[in-house]
């Protein structure tokens, strides 16, 4: 298997259509996924889920109105826990919504 450097790598994402950013960002949400019930709670962890990275904001996803509301609570927590694993890309916000479209990628 042929060594790659990053900058070629970079360069055919590029051309695929994909930029830097973009990549992190899907990373950084993957993992944030696979480590979430870490970062709420086995409970909490089962009743939302980390859908998306905009910018510097985080969009969680929850089962419940009472999860949204319980997560907002912790809201400043959660952030440092989160940016703990993100860094060095560092989130400003989270943004906590009820809807029906939960569906953990876990399950």
């Amino acid at each position: 298997m042929k060594k790659v450097e990053l900058s070629e790598l970079f360069q055919s994402l590029e051309k695929l259509g994909m930029d830097r950013e973009s990549v992190f960002r899907d990373q950084i949400l993957k993992t944030l996924r696979l480590k979430w019930n870490d970062i709420v709670g086995d409970y909490f962890g089962k009743q939302s889920f980390p859908k998306s990275i905009d910018g510097k904001k985080l969009t969680v996803v929850c089962r419940h109105s009472m999860i949204s509301q319980e997560l907002e609570f912790q809201k400043t927590e959660l952030l440092t826990k989160v940016n703990s694993i993100t860094n060095p890309v560092l989130l400003e916000k989270i943004h906590f919504k009820t809807g029906n479209e939960f569906q953990n990628p876990k399950s």
